[in-house]
């Protein structure tokens, strides 16, 4: 039906017409999914990823929250039996009837177990719903299809890792694979070489004798927050900052680091399922948080050589070495390595030498050699100019991805993780300078990975290994004294974002009739609107807030 429209009712020379077919179509995708539930919702979710480059319409999809009406008790029962071999009653001293979380895929009850010991413990126990592997397959076939079809709709690379992605969602429906993972990362943050990591943050135990491919059964957390409940974070006697530093140190940690990223989760700022909790630690010490990572079904592998790769681009990014970024990117089959750097660091980034037509450092499409408008858009209606700044839009994208067979797809989901964090980051008041966490992150991988020496490098003539050694050690002092720069930078904006809330609440308090006056200049804030006023100068693109929290 969608395809049958955008055949019949696409009209290039009428952004009337185009707008309309667009709401159209994304309103029947949205009733489709909203219909059918379970792994659409996961795919609507997935489709809506794209929205920086999908048209304004599409975003709705972002909206379809992941939730459903629970399935019946008896259905629980019946399930139960079936893959634990016992009843409820033999298997739980106690079985809560209603669920206290139900979703797309499965719901959740509050139990109590008896451990060999002869202790009992709180567990929360995951049931997948009766027809969630029965359909999936087909589901994720109609995914693949549909992205087929929005390649030939849009003539864009819609579709390139439509099968990668939906093999990654395949896995959140087998949750004896969530339950390795959460072993996994439950391991490598015990042993992680950050002590902050390792004291901080926590992964509950799984009961791998009450756990099957359809139910899994794992310590419950009590008296616990979401992690962007700030005021009952507070309520704790919790440092937002301190729990903010430990969510983005764990995260850059399972990128840069352990190579194993968690790639659920939503970051949308409201109404919306997290996957951290938040609670006092439970060694009773005032003041010191957990923070508890939850929902273990979808993770991506990254290899030692994507994370070599990825730190040197990170590396080239903060010392402005373009040749590098554009060699890294050729590699990956990617044709715009600003483009890429920008969507990497989630900031505009420029190289040195880039030509500058206003105060950010990005051409206007649309400006003349002065920054004035052309002679020739001047006398062109809005809607002509909109027109062709869809037509240059595509064509720009088409030289994104040049070669997406090169391109490693566990980018998608790092993308993915990077913009949870942004968001997560952003929805606390911007705490903590992400962006260098994760540089400081990188900068550890360039020992473990060094950067190509320079032939032209003084130290060039010194055996091979010191050369290496060296090297390494040049690449991450240079690293990091760049990186004090940033924090410079993000200490003033917070600064400024603090002093200038303050005279608004004061004008605010001395001037009611002025009604409610909000400013919005924290460090986050400040990198999205430059992201969105990039978009709108270098590639007439007009991304909403909700572009920035799918």
């Amino acid at each position: 039906m969608i395809a049958l429209d955008y055949k019949l009712n696409f009209n290039p020379d009428s952004l009337q017409a185009i707008n309309a077919l667009h709401e159209r179509a994304a309103d029947r995708l949205l009733q489709v999914c909203e219909k059918n539930g379970g792994l659409y919702v996961k795919l609507a979710q997935a489709l809506a990823t794209q929205a920086a480059i999908l048209p304004p319409p599409y975003l709705k999809l972002a909206k379809l929250l992941d939730n459903a009406v629970h399935f019946d008790y008896p259905t629980v029962q019946e399930i139960v039996k079936t893959e634990l071999g016992g009843s409820i009653e033999e298997l739980f001293i106690r079985f809560d009837r209603e669920p206290i979380a139900a979703a797309s895929i499965a719901q959740v009850h509050r139990a109590r177990i008896r451990l060999p010991s002869g202790e009992e413990e709180e567990v929360a126990v995951k049931i997948q719903r009766p027809d969630i592997r029965r359909h999936a397959d087909w589901d994720l076939l109609a995914y693949r299809l549909l992205l087929q079809a929005y390649d030939r709709i849009f003539d864009l690379n819609l579709g390139f890792a439509s099968k990668y992605i939906s093999d990654q969602i395949m896995q959140e429906t087998e949750f004896d694979n969530e339950a390795k993972n959460s072993d996994k990362i439950r391991t490598l943050i015990l042993s992680s070489p950050t002590p902050l990591i390792r004291n901080t943050v926590y992964v509950p135990r799984i009961h791998h004798n009450l756990s099957t491919p359809r139910i899994l059964t794992m310590e419950y957390i009590s008296d616990a927050s979401r992690l962007t409940d700030l005021d009952k974070i507070k309520s704790m006697g919790l440092d937002i900052k301190g729990v903010a530093r430990s969510m983005v140190e764990v995260f850059a940690a399972q990128i840069f680091d352990m190579g194993f990223v968690q790639a659920d989760g939503h970051p949308r700022r409201v109404n919306s399922r997290f996957n951290i909790l938040i609670r006092r630690h439970p060694n009773g010490k005032k003041g010191q948080h957990q923070v508890v990572l939850i929902d273990h079904g979808l993770y991506v592998t990254l290899s030692s050589e994507f994370r070599s790769k990825y730190s040197q681009l990170w590396y080239a990014i903060f010392i402005q070495d373009l040749p590098t970024i554009s060699r890294i990117c050729e590699g990956w089959g990617i044709g715009q390595a600003e483009l890429f750097a920008s969507a990497t660091l989630l900031r505009p980034w420029r190289a040195k030498d880039s030509k500058r037509s206003s105060s950010n450092g990005f051409n206007r499409g649309f400006e003349g050699a002065e920054g004035r408008p052309k002679i020739d858009e001047v006398s062109k209606t809005v809607e002509q100019q909109q027109l062709e700044a869809q037509r240059e839009l595509k064509a720009k994208l088409k030289t994104f991805l040049l070669n997406v067979e090169l391109l490693p797809k566990e980018i998608l989901f790092v993308g993915r993780a990077m913009r949870i964090l942004q968001a997560n980051n952003q929805a606390m008041g911007s705490p903590v300078n992400r962006i260098n966490i994760l540089a400081k992150h990188a900068s550890a991988g360039l020992l473990r990975h060094p950067v190509p020496l320079d032939p032209s490098s003084p130290i060039s003539p010194l055996p091979s290994a010191l050369r290496t050694y060296f090297a390494s050690r040049i690449s991450f002092l240079r690293f990091r004294l760049t990186l004090f720069t940033i924090d410079v930078a993000f200490h003033v904006t917070n600064w400024v974002a603090w002093i200038t809330s303050f005279q608004r609440r004061i004008i605010a308090w001395m001037r009611p009739d002025w009604g409610n006056v909000t400013y919005r200049g924290r460090f986050e804030d400040k990198l999205e609107a430059d992201l969105r006023d990039m978009a709108r100068q270098k590639f007439g693109m007009q991304i909403s807030d909700d572009a920035f929290e799918t």
